[in-house]
């Protein structure tokens, strides 16, 4: 797994403790003795703005190998064979070879027959965005006295620490249809001017027959598309502990803005399962799976804003969105990947509130 460096949207934070310092006494004489600094909290949480990439699909690999240019060599390819005949290849040339379709045939010069040998780059790609299933949060705050400025209405600011966790379930595939891109890598053998018999034709080892040389001349090119179908699947379930400090400001007797931030560390236990079948024209299909599984911490940072309205002395409703930035989770089968992104991830959340 590739660490990424975590963004730092954490001034907020030193600000705000910073401006804080130490509770006046005159912001304590007007807080009853028997307030306490704790509010405790749990509700809805629903994590955003996610982004599944899933790379190194469509696998078609061809059962031939190129072999060393020269002569003397057996050779196979998909659309057919050159070998040693009875004479071992006497004068560099051979009657023991085959050959599948009449466009092998190149008439050009003293004509030549071509063989190839395909493979897929494996490089169909697709993404997938959403977001979490809905999930949950509990979290504390702990009130650390005035913050140095006062709200609207003359009500002072203050600040403290907040401890959150919350727990949500990823579930992001498709089906969707793709296409790799393929190379070929082409021989190409003289016939020194005889006319091929039409295909398919096979020669022999014993001969006789019409004679193919057998040191080629090789080409590879990047070309052409095979077909990509198939799903790909990544399930994980994350758990975030959030640990920051908030700075919460006034508006009217009731209602008070919160910002937060602070840093993240995430669990995140996961599986990856992807089936593929990828069509080459004129070789065929070739299918492949793969499955992959891990538990992994992921380290973060958040950066939120939400506003809480106080019910009665000791309820509240909080509700609050916040920026969730988390190291990517990666997860890699039989040469395909699945990338859980978190740039863009968000959290909306409505949550009670009990002060105590």
């Amino acid at each position: 797994m590739n660490a990424r460096h975590l963004p730092l949207p954490l001034l907020l934070l030193t600000a705000a403790t910073a401006l804080a310092g130490e509770p006046r006494l005159e912001d304590i004489a007007t807080t009853s003795a028997s307030d306490s600094p704790w509010r405790v909290g749990a509700g809805y949480a629903q994590l955003l703005g996610l982004k599944t990439e899933f790379t190194g699909l469509g696998t078609f690999r061809s059962p031939n190998t190129p072999q060393p240019l020269g002569s003397g060599i057996d050779r196979t390819y998909d659309n057919g064979y050159v070998r040693l005949d009875s004479s071992g290849n006497a004068g560099g040339q051979t009657w023991n070879w085959s050959y599948q379709n009449n466009a092998q045939y190149n008439p050009a010069g003293t004509g030549s027959i071509n063989y190839s040998i395909t493979n897929s780059l494996a490089n169909a790609r697709t993404d997938e965005d959403g977001g979490a299933k809905p999930g949950f949060e509990l979290f504390a705050y702990y009130d650390m006295g005035a913050a140095g400025f006062k709200g609207l209405g003359n009500r002072p600011a203050t600040w403290g620490f907040r401890a959150g966790l919350q727990y949500s379930r990823v579930a992001l595939g498709n089906s969707d249809l793709l296409t790799t891109g393929l190379t070929t890598t082409t021989d190409s053998f003289d016939l020194g001017g005889t006319i091929p018999p039409l295909a398919p034709y096979t020669g022999s080892f014993g001969g006789p027959g019409p004679l193919l040389g057998d040191n080629p001349t090789r080409s590879t090119v990047i070309g052409g598309n095979g077909l990509v179908s198939g799903s790909r699947q990544l399930d994980v379930d994350l758990t975030l502990l959030n640990l920051g400090s908030y700075l919460e400001i006034p508006v009217t007797e009731k209602l008070s803005l919160l910002v937060e931030a602070g840093v993240t560390l995430g669990l995140a236990s996961g599986s990856y399962d992807f089936q593929s079948a990828t069509a080459v024209p004129g070789l065929g299909t070739q299918f492949s799976r793969g499955s992959d599984s891990s538990t992994d911490f992921l380290p973060g940072v958040y950066l939120g804003l939400g506003a809480t309205y106080k019910l009665n002395d000791d309820w509240s409703i909080l509700g609050s969105g916040r920026y969730q930035y988390l190291q990517s989770y990666d997860l890699g089968a039989n040469g395909s990947q699945a990338s859980l992104s978190f740039d863009s991830a968000f959290v909306l959340s409505l949550s009670g509130v009990y002060s105590f």
